[in-house]
């Protein structure tokens, strides 16, 4: 089974795109696209370049699990 590799684009308010990675493996590609996003409220989505297609996996910041408590802050 051959790897493909992931364009993570980061899409702002205003309509405007930023790369941000490029990742080998679709399960990776999504666990860094969530990263991304527990940090951003932009949305963000995958590209897949070999096939010239969108994915369907856009998050945003509403999407995404909530971000962990720092054990410091936790007290």
């Amino acid at each position: 089974m051959i790897r493909r590799d992931y364009d993570i684009f980061e899409k702002f308010h205003d309509g405007s795109t930023l790369w941000r990675a490029c990742v080998s493996g679709r399960f990776e590609a999504h666990r860094k696209m969530q990263e991304f996003a527990e940090f951003s409220d932009n949305q963000f989505f995958l590209i897949d370049i070999q096939a010239t297609e969108l994915l369907p996996s856009g998050l945003t910041a509403g999407a995404t699990r909530p971000r962990a408590k720092s054990a410091a802050a936790a007290g």
